[in-house]
């Protein structure tokens, strides 16, 4: 296989935050707002002795932060006195959300600018975090965004990965070791073995990869992402946005991984386009040996009696180097 595949687990997001410079417009309330609760109903006198004021109003983009959001809304105005109301958009809806909230009379103040295109989209809404408290911590720039003036208008605050989440307790159990799964190989020749064994088994494979709008994006966003990454690479240069057209060069090898995925699943790949399968499920319930998803899927699966998944057992399939 090409290098491509040498590294399974290659996409990292890093999804960054942004400080709102002020509202634009005043109603937009026509689209309802996402539910939403707040830090604390009423603000405290801050520790200090100051006289807190303004309101902070974050619009979350990740609803599995949203429990660990809003106790850190709660424990800010308890510092401070000042009143914070964590908003968090449901899934896959942020940019409709954020369009919706940011012509108010109150819009966010923290919102997501995650990549460049947002940054054409909300920059003008954003103010320069040029030389903030926050901007002054950083120890790198590397997942900074600037607009087209160079103003500091995105700072990275979630670093992810993406690649495979394995159950080893399964593959030991058809007779298989991690070990073995040190390059695509390794990776198909356990796949394939556990697939053509799973009615013996009891499980199989790879969980579902649905075609659905639930599902998709992990394999026609992150997983096709990596084709980029080597095209970014071979070109020697750092693209700030994607190119119009690419060489093509490693698409061999995002065919070949997700037809080892398609092929060697609980569900037939030509059910796959309707959906309706849950991958995530299927997983934590033993059905399937991997996962194709982030690591923001760890609490999701990590507690679950049939996974007993650890970090130390390696919950991800990492770089193959």
């Amino acid at each position: 296989m090409k290098k491509f595949l040498a590294i399974i687990l290659a996409m990292t997001m890093v999804m960054a935050l942004v400080a709102c410079g002020g509202n634009n417009s005043s109603s937009g309330d026509s689209v309802s707002a996402p539910a939403e609760s707040t830090g604390a109903s009423a603000a405290p006198a801050a520790e200090s002795g100051s006289a807190a004021s303004g309101s902070v109003y974050w619009l979350n983009f990740k609803p599995e932060l949203d429990e660990t959001a809003q106790k850190l809304a709660g424990m800010y105005t308890e510092k401070t006195g000042v009143p914070v109301k964590v908003v968090t958009a449901a899934s896959g809806t942020y940019a409709q959300t954020l369009t919706a909230e940011i012509d108010k009379s109150n819009p966010p103040t923290l919102f997501i600018i995650g990549n460049s295109a947002g940054v054409k989209d909300w920059g003008e809404y954003a103010m320069d975090l040029t030389g903030t408290a926050i901007a002054n911590e950083l120890n790198t720039d590397a997942y900074n965004l600037y607009d087209e003036d160079g103003r500091l208008v995105s700072i990275g605050y979630c670093y992810e990965c993406y690649g495979i989440i394995v159950n080893p307790d399964l593959i030991e159990a058809a007779g298989h070791s991690m070990d073995e799964i040190k390059n695509f190989e390794g990776l198909k020749a356990v796949a394939e073995d556990i697939h053509a064994r799973a009615a013996e088994l009891g499980f199989d494979a790879f969980s579902a990869s649905d075609m659905d709008d639930s599902s998709s994006w992990r394999f026609t966003g992150h997983m096709a992402n990596l084709e980029y990454v080597y095209e970014e690479r071979e070109a020697g240069a750092v693209w700030t946005e994607c190119p119009p057209t690419i060489t093509g060069n490693y698409m061999d090898n995002y065919k070949n991984l997700f037809d080892l995925c398609i092929n060697n699943s609980l569900t037939d790949p030509k059910d796959l386009a309707t959906g309706g399968h849950d991958a995530e499920n299927e997983f934590k319930t033993g059905k399937a040996a991997f996962f194709v998803n982030g690591s923001w899927e760890y609490a999701a699966v990590s507690g679950d009696t049939h996974t007993q998944i650890s970090r130390k057992r390696g919950m991800f399939l990492c770089p193959f180097a």
